[in-house]
């Protein structure tokens, strides 16, 4: 794609009082207006993915609402949605949408905030009566939530584990900020998730009340986007299900009340400490009122907003690479609080003892933006990333996901965002572009002063300071900039490109090519020995993916130099790869969409990223870069780093979940070395030295690899960029390449009979998170069979799963069943091995029944068998994510680059003859499934009786007080009886989730995909990747319209930091001080559901 498409836009006409006039809903074609009811609907069209449809149901309504005796009451109601209304009860209505095909998630489906309560489905759209069914069942949501004594009673303890799920460090911290910066209004005692004791006792008439009194058709919106034949046949559903819907309650709508911002002109300060925080951290926050994007001037002002934050957080970024840094990773943000409250957010993950060091270096550099304003050349980056994001919203205005478009309407509905469509809003963003001046963004700083509503929070896991200190702090920057003593910023020189032409050796060749015409793919072997392999696909039009491969990883090295050789990735990531510190990195890609992460894992490694295709020349010379340097051991530098790590290992000795997860790894993986985690005695042992001599020998030797590209792309255009940048890199002999059998296999065994622990871990708040494992050895003859079977019976066990543990006992809040064979080794000739887990968390006085339950579904799959619908429902899932899939880039990538590490492959050199027998046994297994041979699959797959052999491992605080344990025996006896009464109130429904299933294998037994991280996922054990994060909102917010840089390097800075990429498994070892920014984004909007308590009647982990 050339690279002026930013300058061949054409702008828009903003003159005259268009320029504060409220932009046109749009774009063409949709259709929106206003029930007689009250009720607002939008529709419209959007073919992607090909025959689904999006809809949402948006009320104006959340828990800022609510009365004291009512806290929690708007989210049970959300619960109680999915739970039973007047024509459907027992959870009915999630069996209902699954069978049609809707997919159902943790926070996926509905979401509960301070200010409004929002559900979401996705639906197929090649029946029209689907669609008709869904928005019947929107209706019910609106007005027909039953809230009777027994439906309440039935959700309280899911919406208890839910509320039991957020008291982890990250949790209380969240609230206690949220809690300081709301002080003096209303939100500060308004959280969603609400009080334990209103949950847990809460009368039904107060619920029935709330819900009646509230959900008014005029405080509601319904939004319908997707592959629809005519907007006016959906306007008629609407009108049809949803038009003459009321309120119970026959009185007059109450208003909805507004509760403003409580401004102040004396800082607020506040250290906390909690002894399982995984990070010394700094929060200043600025709270302001929420700002509207009605208007091209409103937009404009977002603009600034985004520049600035842009601009400021890359200055932090450089300030984070000092030799001496005032902080190891910093962000600068916008935040959305509520419906009335955003803040400008500076956040530092600050070296032990450091805190009050990092809060100064954020305050000075705020006010050195107010005394001298940006350089022209901080502001130049600034703008190159806005032109870079305007670019990408141009290219792929027509390829949004319908459930995206979706929720713009429903933030037009709820907080007043301009929607025109992306085109229009590229050229908006343009135009408004040549407005901006270097002295509008610099003017921002003044919202930013610490009279401004300012709140700072210092999070540590003991005391390094005060609230006095932190105080002191705010005051001498607040003297320095009074007295003009803060100097002008300082650049170093940049270079003008990454890889001169001068530097360059003589363009490589082609010497061989095959054609995969089934894939539409095209392989090339270069004359030094790299096998490049190219897919051109239209399905997004700013998107190129890469991704090299090499066999060989970890396991090559000697058992000794384990931690050495695995912390390869993240010192040299730190270092500097490709031959540049990672601050300059920076500015020399800025504006550019070019993303290249280097992992390494048990048998691979591998190098991966993300491009624009007019940005791909820069991926490629990275690439050529990271073959043709080397990674220097600077000891200045180096002391930084290996404080980093030190800090991020004494971190994860403090969360209770590293010492679970260590036990569980140990005891599945019979003490296999490989899932060890680093200890302080073992950092010592490291040698940084050997570390940088084995990165730079990873990816020394180009004829070991074999890249993939998938996207965007042209013959034309790709090939002779890869003979000028890949091809010419130089061959070399060492290390010679790797064959998959010479491979050295993980020493890893699963018990060879049942074991059942308790873990003992301290902890401040009390859950327990409960994981059953079973081994699973699957026939290598007919292995990709059973991989079908065994992801089929996978998601057939978690719904099964979820009806009882969640629908019917009521004490957990998501359930997940998942597949691993990550252990297993190429070089493998036997019958390859893995495990499935089944996990979940809850009250640690009911672990023992709900795994005895969970042990009692295997054994009825096994014994008994599915029935016919739950095998109807599991197979309509499975043919509707294989259809979306096929629209996908990623689906085809990751296809073609598990297919070159198959062992299909190295026996027959064939990929199409890999897709093709591996899509045969997907049709053989569809074509024989029924309730019989799925009974069948379980008693083969899984251990038969699965009582036989399997592991029960469950993480309890410690200890257990002898009142804690005389009520959980309480406790559990009234939960027997309930379980009892069960069948009096009618069978359950149930619910199926999507399981994200992840094989490590391809084909007929042979690992094609070893993780990048070689430990079980987070999914498979529970562990997610921690990252410091912060917590600002705990309020689920729509995103601003103006996306933000995708590169994401400016989202964080400092040590860790994206562009300085380094192996999965370290980040997840070490990843307290050491976040990368896409993990801190991951943070972010996994605590912005979390602390909304987004749920649905049916949700997943």
């Amino acid at each position: 794609m050339a690279p002026t498409v930013f300058h061949t836009l054409e702008g828009v006409d903003i003159s005259g009082d268009r320029f504060t006039s409220p932009l046109p809903l749009g774009p063409e074609g949709i259709s929106h207006g206003t029930l007689e009811n009250g009720m607002k609907y939008y529709v419209r069209k959007c073919a992607k993915p090909k025959e689904r449809v999006a809809v949402g149901l948006a009320v104006k309504i959340g828990s800022v609402v609510e009365e004291d005796n009512e806290q929690g009451v708007a989210h049970m109601v959300e619960h109680l949605a999915f739970n039973a209304t007047e024509n459907y009860n027992n959870h009915r209505i999630v069996k209902f949408l699954e069978s049609i095909g809707a997919e159902f998630g943790a926070c996926q489906n509905a979401y509960t905030s301070a200010d409004e309560t929002v559900y979401q489905l996705v639906v197929p759209s090649d029946k029209p009566q689907l669609l008709s069914d869904t928005l019947a069942v929107l209706a019910e949501f609106a007005f027909k939530i039953r809230c009777a004594p027994g439906d309440i009673s039935k959700e309280r303890g899911a919406v208890l584990e839910e509320w039991r799920m957020s008291r982890d460090a990250a949790g209380r911290a969240q609230e206690a900020h949220w809690q300081l910066i709301m002080q003096g209004s209303r939100y500060a005692d308004r959280l969603p998730i609400g009080k334990e004791s209103v949950i847990r006792g809460v009368a039904p008439e107060v619920v029935r009340a709330f819900y009646e009194r509230w959900y008014r058709p005029q405080h509601m919106a319904v939004v319908v986007v997707g592959d629809v034949a005519d907007t006016a046949d959906v306007v008629q559903l609407i009108q049809q299900h949803l038009g003459t819907g009321r309120s119970r309650d026959t009185g007059p709508p109450p208003a909805i009340p507004r509760f403003t911002l409580s401004q102040h002109e004396v800082p607020r300060c506040k250290v906390m400490v909690d002894k399982e925080a995984q990070d010394s951290t700094v929060f200043v926050s600025f709270k302001h009122p929420r700002s509207k994007t009605t208007t091209p001037a409103e937009f404009l002002e977002h603009l600034l907003d985004l520049l600035f934050e842009v601009a400021l957080a890359g200055r932090l970024f450089k300030l984070s690479r000092l030799v001496d840094p005032p902080f190891v990773m910093a962000s600068a943000a916008e935040e959305p609080l509520t419906s009335t409250i955003q803040s400008f957010v500076l956040t530092a993950v600050a070296l032990e003892g450091c805190t009050l060091r990092a809060l100064e270096t954020l305050l000075t550099e705020v006010a050195r933006v107010r005394l001298h304003g940006f350089t022209k050349r901080e502001i130049e980056r600034a703008l190159r990333e806005m032109r870079a994001e305007i670019e990408n919203t141009f290219l792929e205005r027509d390829q949004g996901y319908c459930w995206d478009i979706r929720d713009e309407y429903l933030r037009h509905f709820l907080n007043d965002e301009f929607v025109t469509g992306q085109e229009y809003e590229a050229r908006l963003s343009k135009t408004l572009l040549s407005l901006i001046t270097k002295e509008g963004v610099d003017a921002r700083a003044a919202a930013y002063h610490p009279s401004c509503s300012c709140v700072v929070k210092v999070v540590e896991h003991k005391r390094h300071c005060t609230d006095e200190e932190v105080r002191a702090v705010v005051d001498k920057v607040v003297a320095l900039e009074a007295q003009g003593g803060i100097p002008p910023w300082e650049e170093g020189e940049v270079p003008d490109c990454l890889l001169p032409e001068a530097r360059l050796p003589p363009p490589g060749a082609v010497v061989s090519e095959r054609t995969y015409s089934v894939l539409g793919a095209t392989e090339l072997m270069l004359s030094n020995g790299m096998r490049v392999c190219f897919k051109p696909t239209t399905f997004m039009g700013d998107e190129v993916l890469t991704s090299g491969v090499a066999f060989g990883g970890l396991t090559e090295a000697p058992e000794d130099l384990f931690f050495t050789v695995s912390m390869a990735g993240l010192i040299a990531g730190q270092l500097g790869l490709f031959g540049f510190k990672p601050s300059v990195l920076n500015d020399v890609l800025a504006g550019k969409r070019v993303e290249l992460d280097i992992a390494e894992g048990a048998y691979t490694r591998i190098l991966k990223g993300v491009q624009s295709p007019q940005d791909l020349e820069e991926a490629l010379q990275l690439m050529h870069l990271l073959f043709t340097t080397n990674v220097e051991v600077d000891s200045k530098e180096l002391e930084v780093v290996m404080a980093m790590v030190r800090q991020g290992i004494e971190a994860q000795l403090r969360n209770p979940l590293h010492h679970y997860h260590s036990r569980v790894r140990e005891i599945n993986y019979g003490g296999c070395y490989y899932f060890k985690t680093i200890t302080l005695e073992a950092l010592e042992k490291v040698d940084p030295h050997i570390a940088c001599a084995h990165h730079n020998m990873n990816y020394r030797n180009p004829a070991e690899f074999t890249l993939v590209l998938t996207g965007n792309l042209t013959r034309e255009e790709l090939v002779p960029l890869l003979l000028k940048y890949l091809a010419s890199i130089p061959p070399v002999g060492l290390p010679p390449p790797k064959k998959p059998s010479q491979l050295v296999a993980l020493p890893f065994t699963f018990p060879p009979e049942p074991v059942v622990v308790d873990v003992n871990v301290p902890m401040v708040s009390p859950i327990t998170q409960a994981q059953i494992t079973f081994p699973v050895t699957l026939r290598r003859a007919v292995a990709r069979e059973e991989l079908v079977w065994l992801g089929l019976g996978c998601r057939l066990l978690e719904t099964r799963l979820l009806q009882r543990l969640r629908f019917q006992y009521g004490e957990i809040y998501t359930v997940a069943v998942s597949p691993f064979f990550g252990c297993e080794a190429p070089s493998n000739t036997g019958d390859p091995r893995g495990d499935v887990s089944i996990s979940f968390t809850c009250d640690p006085r009911n672990r023992t029944k709900l795994a005895e339950m969970a042990l009692e579904e295997v054994q009825a799959l096994q014994e008994v068998g599915p029935s016919q619908e739950e095998v109807d429902t599991v197979v309509n899932l499975e043919r509707l994510q294989y259809e979306n899939s096929q629209e996908e880039n990623n689906y085809w990538h990751d296809l073609l680059v598990m297919g070159y590490q198959s062992k299909s492959f190295q026996q027959s050199g064939d990929l199409e003859q890999v897709y093709l027998k591996n899509q045969e046994a997907r049709n053989k297994v569809l074509g024989e499934i029924s309730p019989h041979t799925m009974r069948d699959s379980m008693q083969r797959l899984f251990p038969f009786p699965c009582r036989s052999r399997y592991t029960a491992i469950a993480m309890v605080p410690e200890p257990l007080p002898l009142l804690y344990r005389m009520v959980s025996a309480l406790g559990s006896a009234v939960q027997a009886v309930r379980v009892a009464l069960t069948p009096l109130l009618g069978p359950p429904a149930y619910d199926t989730t999507d399981m994200d299933m992840d094989r490590g294998m391809h084909d007929e037994g042979v690992a094609l995909s070893p993780r990048l991280n070689p430990s079980p996922s987070g999914r498979h054990t529970g562990e997610a990747l921690p990252s410091p994060g912060r917590p600002g909102s705990i309020m689920r917010t729509g995103s601003s319209s103006m996306r933000r840089s995708a590169s994401g390097r400016y989202a964080a800075g400092g040590y860790g930091a994206a562009d300085s990429s380094s192996s999965t498994r370290l980040m997840l070892l070490l990843a307290g001080a050491a976040a990368t920014a896409a993990a801190v984004a991951a943070y972010r909007s996994w605590r912005a559901a979390r602390g909304s308590s987004g749920s649905s009647g049916a949700s997943s982990s």
